[in-house]
C-alpha cells in the first residue's frame, strides 16, 4: 500500500473501533442519512421504509464504499485460491476467505476506515458490489429515501456522491493497480467531486480517520484545509 491502512490488521478490528468510537462522532447512516440511536436506527428522522421488513431493514452494518469484491479479484488468493485454503475435508476454497486467511494486504485493504460507512443492513445487501451511477427516474423503493438500485447500478443521494468519489480516489491512490478506478468511473467521480465539495461533517470525518488510523485522505485533507474545515 501506498500510504493506505497500516494500524488495523483485519474488518474484525476495524468493526470494533468503529462500533466503539464512529457511531458517537456520526451517528447517521450514508446512504439515507438516518439517525442512529445505540442500536437502532430513526426511520422516521429520514423518511425511510424498509422495502423487506426483515432483520437486516432494523441493523447497523458496514458498507464498504469500494466493494471488497472490486479490490479482491486483483488478488490471486481470491481468483484461484491459494495451498493453505483447503476444508477440514479435503475440498480446497477461493474467494474472500482465502484472501483473508493468507493475505496481509487485503485484510488491510479491507479493514481501512476510510472505505468503511455505517449503513442499514437492507441498503448493505441492496447495493451488493455494484458500481455507482446515475439511474433515469426518481423510483423510491425505501420510502423518502433517495436511494436507487437498478441494472447493477446504486445511485446515491447527490449530498454524498463527491464523499464516494474521494472515498474511491484514496483508495486507488493508496493501494495501487487493484482496478478500483478505471477511465469511466473516473470521468463520472471527477464530475461529482466537482458538483458535491468537501463539507464539514466529510472534512470533521477524515480528520477523525486520520487521528484513529495515522495516514490522511489527501483527496479530502488538502481541500478541507484550503476552506479550514479539517479539524
Amino acid at each position: 500500500a501506498a500510504g493506505g491502512n497500516e494500524k488495523f490488521p483485519d474488518f474484525a478490528a476495524a468493526k470494533k473501533v468503529l462500533r466503539r468510537f464512529y457511531l458517537r462522532e456520526f451517528p447517521f447512516t450514508f446512504y439515507c442519512n438516518c439517525r442512529i440511536s445505540g442500536k437502532d436506527i430513526d426511520f422516521a428522522s429520514c423518511g425511510y421504509t424498509p422495502r423487506r421488513d426483515n432483520a437486516r431493514a432494523h441493523r447497523i452494518e458496514w458498507e464498504h464504499v469500494v466493494p471488497a469484491e472490486n479490490f479482491g479479484r486483483s488478488f490471486p488468493e481470491w481468483r484461484e485460491g491459494h495451498p493453505d485454503c483447503v476444508r477440514f475435508n479435503g475440498k480446497p476454497y477461493k474467494g474472500r476467505l482465502c484472501a483473508r486467511r493468507t493475505s496481509e494486504l487485503f485484510n488491510r485493504m479491507e479493514a481501512d476506515l476510510y472505505n468503511l460507512v455505517p449503513e442499514i443492513g437492507e441498503l448493505n445487501a441492496e447495493r451488493s458490489n455494484y458500481r455507482y451511477g446515475i439511474i433515469p427516474g426518481e423510483e423510491r423503493a425505501y420510502g423518502q429515501c433517495d436511494f436507487e438500485v437498478a441494472g447493477r447500478v446504486a445511485e446515491p443521494r447527490p449530498e454524498i456522491r463527491g464523499d464516494i468519489a474521494r472515498i474511491y480516489f484514496y483508495m486507488d491512490d493508496a493501494y495501487p493497480k487493484r482496478g478500483i478506478v478505471g477511465d469511466k468511473s473516473r470521468r463520472l467521480f471527477e464530475a461529482w467531486n466537482v458538483e458535491d465539495p468537501v463539507d464539514a461533517v466529510e472534512c470533521h470525518r477524515a480528520y477523525w480517520i486520520e487521528k484513529l488510523q495515522g495516514n490522511p485522505n489527501r483527496f479530502v485533507k488538502e481541500p478541507c484545509q484550503a476552506k479550514g474545515l479539517y479539524k
